[in-house]
């Protein structure tokens, strides 16, 4: 394929530079990669790269073994899943999660990089590659997708900075993790206090209930307040919790001093809660809170005698 559409030196240099990036690429099977912290375009950025690193395997393998048969094909494939299967039996003793879809994005790259690294006109079948070409194309749309819906969210949520959330869009909503065993989360129109829905959440009795907000799409330095509107539906107080971390914090040990933490006692209907920029910054007992790196925010319950619910909206930095 390369040399079909390149001269034979600069088809040789694409080549050299393919396997010197899959030499420097391999390690990161093992080390480094994103965390629990990272963002969600860093961690798809991350899956996808394993279609980039078998997609330029191929390129590599294809220029001193051409592939053009239909057995060889089937001989890398079954290669190739032997393979992924090994890297990700590897990666559970040295502290990395096996995951299926990884393994599904190998095989995408082995056929992007087998079908699109054959020259068309030499293939003895070439009906065949062109199908498997488009097949290849059609799977790695999911992989490809993630990355593009976690890069438009994470523009459109540093667009809308200072606003850190109001609920409204499919962005806003992926920032959100919770233990759907511990809490109900959904959008209501009942109680809204900017745009058109508000978050309800439906805390369960006992235990802790809660969830966990992004919010490290700006830098909170230059504010004063941080402010957000909770809404109450019953007549009796509710108690909550409010903490607020940054990267330090959340890739450290979790320790109770190292973060901004605030007692909560929701009365009845709307709760304008406003909380001085300057006392987060302060709040780590051992040093200044990161306001360029501040990371999640969580509102949850402890032991709460029943369940309860309440309404969360217009998150914001004033």
């Amino acid at each position: 394929m390369l040399n079909a559409i390149l001269s034979p030196v600069a088809a040789r240099s694409v080549v050299v530079l393919c396997a010197v990036l899959l030499v420097l690429a391999a390690p990161l099977f093992f080390v480094g990669g994103p965390d629990w912290v990272s963002s969600t375009l860093l961690k798809n950025l991350w899956n996808f790269g394993h279609v980039v690193f078998f997609a330029l395997l191929l390129v590599v393998v294809q220029w001193f073994v051409p592939l053009t048969h239909w057995h060889q094909w089937l001989g890398v494939t079954l290669l190739a899943l032997l393979l992924g299967a090994t890297v990700e039996v590897v990666q559970h003793f040295v502290g990395r999660h096996a995951s299926w879809g990884d393994l599904f994005n190998n095989l995408v790259g082995v056929w992007l990089g087998l079908f699109w690294g054959q020259h068309l006109g030499a293939a003895p079948y070439p009906n065949r590659v062109r199908w498997a070409r488009a097949l290849s194309l059609l799977l790695i749309g999911p992989a490809l997708w993630l990355v593009v819906e976690a890069a438009w969210a994470e523009l459109s949520l540093r667009r809308a900075f200072p606003l850190v959330n109001s609920f409204e869009s499919r962005a806003e909503w992926q920032q959100l993790g919770f233990n759907p065993a511990r809490i109900g989360l959904q959008p209501s129109t009942t109680a809204v206090s900017h745009g058109e829905q508000s978050l309800q959440v439906d805390l369960m009795a006992g235990g802790y209930s809660g969830l966990r907000l992004r919010v490290c799409y700006g830098d909170w330095q230059g504010f004063n307040v941080v402010a957000m509107d909770l809404f109450n539906p019953e007549a009796d107080p509710m108690p909550l919790v409010l903490r607020l971390s940054d990267v330090i914090h959340d890739r450290g040990d979790n320790h109770y001093d190292d973060r901004f933490n605030r007692a909560l006692l929701l009365q009845p209907g709307w709760n304008r809660l406003r909380f001085a920029i300057a006392d987060i910054a302060r709040s780590p007992k051992q040093r200044s809170m990161q306001l360029d790196a501040l990371c999640n925010l969580g509102i949850f319950a402890a032991d709460l005698p029943r369940p309860r619910r309440f309404y969360l909206d217009n998150i914001r930095l004033e």
